[in-house]
């Protein structure tokens, strides 16, 4: 026992009994007033958790649409090729690409046939 545990000088046990009682009820109103702050505390600290993991999956969710749009993307841009219509891009799958260099070949063949032609 420490010296505030020590029954006064002289008193006997009848002193001794109330006095470790009393010193026992200290003890356990302190071991409750912590239990009390400590559940508090794991209630808060579990509500930040919880905030956390929301948080956490709604970012994930965020990433997962993200890179499902970049390979969705990705595989339209290997499809895919553009080409310059003034105010945007205009997107042709190969095929189409090839057939408008045809056609264009083909117009470029007509006008340089058609300014031969013409004998000013």
């Amino acid at each position: 026992m420490v010296q505030d545990d020590m029954p006064p000088q002289g008193g006997g046990a009848q002193h001794a009994i109330p006095h470790a009682l009393q010193n026992l009820w200290e003890h356990v109103q302190k071991a409750a007033d912590m239990i009390t702050r400590l559940r508090a505390d794991n209630s808060t600290l579990q509500a930040r958790v919880d905030e956390l993991e929301t948080a956490a999956r709604e970012h994930q969710a965020l990433l997962d649409e993200k890179d499902n749009k970049m390979k969705e993307l990705a595989e339209q841009s290997s499809a895919l090729s553009s080409v310059d219509v003034g105010e945007g891009l205009l997107y042709l799958s190969p095929d189409e690409r090839e057939a408008l260099e045809r056609q264009i070949n083909d117009l470029i063949a007509r006008i340089n046939a058609h300014l031969g032609s013409d004998t000013r």
